[in-house]
């Protein structure tokens, strides 16, 4: 392979303007085309095949109306008293009538959970209990459905209203209605109250600056001025890098013709492909600068291409299957997120094997001109010698402190890493929520006064989907409660899928860390049901998970039982579904990363050890990487990041 890409690396060189013009054309068709057949970038997340994507797919087809509660543009708008009032004070009453008002008037909002709350808690309280005794429930029981279902405290101190934006889904709420509902909440605020709002509807927009990539950009030209102390040789890089990220951008624009893209899709290409793009061009780049003593400029060229070239291929050759790889957690955004980077990085390693060569011969002798006294050997002011970097750099006068106690610095590099590894074993993943953000929004302070008036588990509702549409009337379990069912409820069909229903809520009830369960909708034909659990943790609890898989447990034997088709689902279980294929996949995903990266070690080196040895670096710093982040963001250390729960007195750095 050296020698093909020395004679690439030489012929680049020579033909120049054949290699210039070739990318400049290939940059203008792609730019061309995007232009003409790219399609708008989707704001959704597609997750299929989860369970409770598919649960969510049993609730359309017999819910049609009821839209996706995993998407919903839902807002929990949230009011609190001052300490030692109550909010059925009249100015408070006033306060919030004015909030929703405001709402209302500008949104045009409504629905039987909108408005000042306390009106609507009273009035809601009263339809529970009535729809629940005409159902035949006890008394007692329909109390206590409403009470779990209640929007203020017990002390009228916190109250909440809900309602949705119109909008087809949460990724696509309009930023101006977002501020009426920031207006609104100064109304309130003014009058006295703390008003914050929530929900999956007013969560920040995901935002794609390019601001960032500039940033980037600016800083890798200093580094490269830096390294090479020539202003000329610096611009070399960043214009490949812009031309191979440019290309790989404009192909992703165009395949929105075809395929539906989440419009976070391009972000993961352009960052990594600015990075690998302009890593590249520095490895040929550098070497050519010490080829160039002693060869003249097109066999250095070729030898820079010929032996840096094998070290950007074979880097290029790992990211781009680990960029694949991510196909493997079976999540489609981020699968097209992986394809359109690893096409990126494919295009930057070609750009570099070619484009950069080129670069060099129009730049010819002027390739390192524009030199910068007193950096990288230069000269210093006053016509100094600058430094000899080939015999005083800093990479040599490390390496040879790591050849006088090359033991001892592997010791304390792999224990060293190695410990700061140890914390991934409490990583705890999960997808951004209201509980999870920076203590100072709105959405976390929403999040944590819900679960101050209401327990934590309203932030972390549970759906379950019924389907009776196979339930066998002659199971003997469903027998005591048909039995209990008025004939008027219908035939056997019926009053089986209805203690169908009244069976799952009481099974579910006794799930462990189950707060109450109780059945919220049915369809018109009593073939289907939703029930909502509420469990005692919150989404952002490791045992709110555990609750979970019990719930699902329990659901496997009422199936059994009763005959009927259930499923979990709502925005804490599609949440924990994405979180555990990810957390599932990783083991493989990396055995195939560090095993595809060792085999070709193997062939470039020819060698066994320096592959493991490598393999093993990479592992270490991967968990290095990982741990830190588990210790700085989740345990709070050094107290610089905090997102622990208010509520949670016995969490460390709380």
């Amino acid at each position: 392979m050296a020698k093909l890409l020395y004679k690439l690396g030489r012929w680049s060189y020579l033909h120049k303007w054949r290699v210039i013009v070739a990318w400049l054309l290939l940059l203008g068709a792609t730019a061309a085309g995007a232009l003409s057949l790219m399609r708008p970038f989707t704001d959704e997340f597609a997750i299929e095949g989860t369970p409770a994507i598919t649960a969510l797919d049993t609730m359309a087809e017999n819910f049609p109306d009821a839209g996706n509660v995993a998407t919903a543009p839902g807002v929990n708008l949230v009011f609190a008293a001052p300490e030692g009032q109550r909010l059925d004070s009249p100015d408070n009453m006033a306060a919030m009538d004015a909030t929703v008002g405001y709402i209302r008037d500008h949104l045009g909002v409504e629905g039987q959970r909108f408005g000042n709350p306390v009106k609507v808690n009273e009035e809601l309280q009263r339809t529970i209990v009535g729809q629940m005794t005409g159902m035949g429930l006890p008394e007692e029981r329909a109390k206590a459905d409403a009470y779990n279902v209640r929007m203020l405290s017990d002390d009228a101190r916190i109250a909440y209203t809900t309602f949705e934006f119109n909008a087809p889904s949460s990724m696509s709420v309009e930023q101006a209605d977002r501020d009426v509902v920031t207006e609104a909440m100064k109304i309130g605020r003014d009058a006295g109250l703390e008003v914050e709002a929530g929900g999956a509807g007013f969560g920040d927009p995901i935002a794609v600056k390019t601001t960032s990539e500039l940033v980037g950009l600016a800083v890798a030209f200093v580094v490269l001025v830096v390294t090479f102390g020539s202003l000329a040789a610096s611009v070399i890089p960043l214009i490949s890098a812009v031309v191979g990220v440019g290309i790989g951008a404009l192909l992703v624009l165009f395949a929105t013709h075809w395929v539906e893209l989440n419009n976070v899709t391009p972000v993961l290409a352009v960052m990594i492909g600015l990075a690998v793009g302009i890593d590249y061009a520095l490895f040929i780049l550098s070497r050519f600068r010490q080829e160039v003593r002693d060869l003249p400029p097109e066999e250095a060229a070729g030898m820079a291409v010929g032996t840096a070239g094998s070290s950007v291929v074979f880097a290029g050759t790992t990211v781009f299957t680990a960029l694949v790889a991510l196909a493997l957690a079976q999540i489609e955004f981020l699968t097209w997120m992986g394809l359109a980077a690893a096409a990126t990085v494919a295009i930057a390693v070609l750009v570099a094997l070619t484009l950069v060569p080129a670069l060099l011969g129009l730049w010819s002798s002027k390739a390192f001109a524009g030199k910068i006294p007193g950096i990288a050997g230069n000269p210093g002011p006053g016509a100094r010698p600058g430094k000899n970097l080939d015999e005083n750099s800093m990479g040599r006068r490390w390496v040879r402190f790591v050849e006088k106690a090359p033991g001892l610095v592997m010791a304390v590099v792999v224990l060293g890493l190695g410990a700061l590894t140890i914390p991934v074993l409490d990583l705890e993943m999960a997808l951004p929520s209201d509980t999870t953000s920076n203590l100072d929004t709105t959405q976390r302070k929403s999040a944590d006064l819900m679960a101050e008036g209401f327990g934590p588990g309203v932030n972390a509702p549970l759906l379950l989907v019924v389907d009776a549409h196979s339930v066998n009337p002659g199971a003997e379990i469903l027998q005591p409660y048909m039995d209990a069912i008025p004939d008027e409820a219908g035939g056997d069909a019926e009053k089986a899928a209805l203690a169908s229903f009244l069976y799952a809520v009481g099974e579910v009830g006794t799930v462990g860390g189950i707060q109450h369960a109780q059945l919220i909708a049915a369809n018109e034909d009593l073939t289907a049901a939703q029930i909502l659990a509420t469990p005692d943790g919150g989404p952002e609890e490791q045992r709110t998970l555990a609750v979970a898989h019990g719930v699902r447990d329990v659901i496997g034997q009422i199936e059994d039982a009763t005959g009927t088709e259930i499923g979990l689902t709502g925005l804490t279980a599609v949440q924990m579904d994405i979180t555990e294929e990810l957390a599932a996949a990783m083991p493989l995903y990396l055995t195939i990363v560090v095993g595809l990266a060792i085999v070709l070690l193997m062939v470039v080196f020819r060698s066994i050890m320096v592959p493991l040895v490598a393999g093993l670096g990479f592992l270490l710093s991967v968990g290095a990487a990982f741990g830190v982040t588990v210790l700085v963001f989740q345990e709070g250390l050094t107290g610089l990041v905090n997102t622990r729960a208010r509520s949670c007195p016995s969490c460390p750095f709380s």
